[in-house]
């Protein structure tokens, strides 16, 4: 066997013409990484530019923009998150070789990273740094798959902490309170937000959405999953409209049902991409703190939990693979609560008026 493991590191060892060629691999984490590790190797040996002096590795800034998102745009169906995420790595590192971006380098971007603002002057999520760590570690790893001599230095790095509890929602009386200021030079968000509170779909699907895909006659939105249109589960779904969303969605056909998406750039006729600022902007003057439009799909969510739907049910309209991202979402009101314990006191109150009393219970002796 050509490829092997000693200890903690994968090893070659073949021969080619009477000559042996053996040594360690220490980039590949993976029997196939190592794999591919050794068939370069083998190239080397018959072009003739093994044990020569390698060919510089190329700055991060090129591989990023030349392999790793053309890779990506035709194997992954967050390409697009990609290529936003990429944007803050290339800025910071991208002119550095990719054999020179160290641990140290990588764990000071972190920090500088966490540290900086956002556009709106907020505190940068845990969450961003992270996603943005674990892209570019993909990045080396491809560069590693595609035969390149260097190492994954972010194995080397630790993530920051994430809480995964977010618990914001919409109360009726800030569902109010928003809808309220969604008129006039903001009117064009309303529709977007009602429909988001009462289907629980992303951003991204509701922006995509084309009228081919709502079914007035089975009262059906198809929220489809294709080479143009990808959810984030990679599954289509159908979506049952209730009254609300029924009647949003008629309204707008009668203006735009004659074009291909339901919300759409009225220069470029393609689909809106402006809505966060915009968002932004109607929940800060509706005095919303900490609310995003992600947040909509947690109110539908959590108002779905809250009407007695079972997760199974939840899981498939708002298009979950796995029942604890369903439960994530979900969240014990207030009223709620108080519906719980007052049928604890009913159930109580049934109970004792079906226990015979003592008086019943005794039998009198015949005289």
């Amino acid at each position: 066997m050509s490829v092997f493991k000693r200890g903690s590191k994968w090893c070659y060892d073949f021969w080619v013409n009477g000559k042996r060629y053996r040594g360690s691999i220490p980039e590949a984490r993976v029997k196939a990484q190592a794999e591919r590790a050794e068939h370069a190797i083998r190239d080397q040996v018959y072009e003739g530019t093994y044990g020569k002096q390698k060919t510089p590795a190329p700055l991060l800034r090129d591989f990023i923009t030349d392999t790793f998102l053309p890779w990506s745009k035709v194997n992954k169906r967050t390409w697009v998150h990609d290529e936003f995420r990429s944007r803050p790595l290339i800025k910071a590192l991208g002119n550095k070789p990719m054999d020179e971006i160290s641990p140290i380098l990588i764990e000071k971007y972190k920090r500088d990273r966490r540290a900086s603002k956002t556009a709106r002057g907020g505190e940068r999520a845990p969450s961003t740094v992270n996603r943005e760590l674990e892209l570019l570690s993909k990045v080396f790893s491809l560069a590693i798959d595609q035969g390149l001599s260097i190492s994954n230095p972010c194995r080397k790095v630790k993530r920051f902490r994430e809480d995964n509890e977010r618990n914001r929602y919409l109360s009726d009386q800030e569902e109010a309170r928003l809808l309220s200021v969604l008129t006039g030079p903001r009117a064009d968000l309303r529709p977007v937000v009602i429909l988001a509170i009462h289907t629980g779909m992303r951003r991204g699907e509701l922006l995509s959405l084309r009228w081919a895909n709502v079914d007035f006659e089975r009262g059906l939105i198809h929220v489809m999953n294709s080479q143009r249109e990808q959810t984030k589960s990679g599954h289509s779904r159908s979506i049952p409209m209730n009254g609300i969303a029924r009647r949003e969605l008629l309204g707008l056909h009668r203006e735009t049902g004659h074009t291909e998406y339901v919300f759409f750039n009225d220069k470029t006729k393609k689909p809106r991409t402006d809505l966060k600022n915009g968002f932004g902007t109607a929940c800060v003057i509706a005095g919303l703190d900490d609310f995003r439009f992600h947040d909509l799909r947690h109110t539908a969510a959590t108002r779905l939990a809250d009407a007695g739907t079972n997760t199974r049910e939840i899981m498939a309209i708002l298009g979950h693979r796995c029942i604890q991202t369903s439960a994530r979402y979900t969240h014990a009101t207030d009223e709620g609560l108080r519906r719980a314990m007052e049928a604890l006191a009913q159930r109580q109150t049934r109970t004792v008026t079906k226990v015979p009393t003592i008086a019943k219970q005794r039998q009198v002796p015949a005289a």
